[in-house]
């Protein structure tokens, strides 16, 4: 299946509407190609995936249109992005969070918990391999690209507004973790309160991190096979790396223990 071309013919779909000005600032997204690989090959890294993630993000906080997929194959800042020593949104630590995030996700076992101090200290050259060959997608959950803030109500307006056709991106997608990165709970409650709906058969992980005040938070839905997690946005404004990261694997690695297959 060729998940990006589906959704070329998507976006092709969801800009139609739009004007002009619209169109110029629409940022198209899915799944992350690779540097130095076809541009197909992630859609059969993706079929075979046995954990298929995405991070939803708030939006392009710069006025200009793009498409998030080429971030790591293309443009001025593609080395740097590969190399988690920059990145486009990289100064305060966009893309190296979710590079630590995703590897967690991948290696954390029932029996082996990926925590912070080894991911961060001894595993570095390992986040890179996986940041740059394992598949993953990264969702804009406002299409058109904005400015460096970007309110609340401005999310919620565009998830509302955008909600058929965000809904048909995952359904093209299929992914079954979905990492939501946004401290005011926009994404987790459009994918929990809209997506997800009509799931009665919930496990939910909800709980303060030890010695912090700290809220932890993942709802299993294991008749879907979707794991939905809520994130910091990942950058490190007012918080330390580690609360980024565990935030997302502390909760996931309890439903591991609980021996649920994921």
């Amino acid at each position: 299946m060729s998940y990006n071309k589906k959704l070329d013919e998507l976006f092709e779909r969801w800009t139609e509407n739009l004007s002009e000005e619209q169109k110029a600032l629409f940022c198209k997204d899915g799944l992350m190609l690779k540097a130095g690989e076809p541009e197909d090959s992630v859609d059969e890294k993706w079929d075979k995936a046995k954990r298929r993630i995405i991070f939803i993000v708030k939006d392009k906080n710069t006025p200009d249109g793009d498409d998030i997929r080429r971030w790591l194959v293309e443009g001025p800042h593609a080395k740097n992005s590969r190399n988690l020593s920059g990145g486009i949104v990289g100064k305060r630590g966009f893309l190296p969070n979710i590079a630590l995030i995703l590897y967690g996700l991948l290696k954390d076992q029932r029996d082996i918990r990926i925590g912070f101090k080894e991911v961060s200290e001894t595993k570095l050259e390992e986040v890179r391999e996986i940041w740059n060959t394992e598949p993953f997608a990264l969702i804009e959950a406002k299409k058109l690209a904005g400015h460096p803030t970007v309110s609340t109500s401005e999310i919620v307006h565009a998830l509302n507004q955008d909600e058929e056709f965000l809904k048909e991106e995952l359904d093209i997608l299929q992914p079954n973790i979905i990492v939501c990165c946004d401290s005011k709970d926009t994404q987790f409650n459009f994918i929990t309160k809209h997506y997800l709906k009509n799931e009665n058969n919930i496990i939910k992980k909800e709980y303060i991190y030890p010695d912090t005040t700290m809220k932890c938070c993942l709802w299993h839905y294991p008749t879907r096979g979707i794991t939905v997690i809520k994130s910091f946005h990942p950058t490190n404004r007012g918080k330390e790396k580690w609360m980024i990261y565990e935030r997302v694997i502390s909760p996931f690695h309890k439903l591991l223990e609980e021996n649920h297959k994921i």
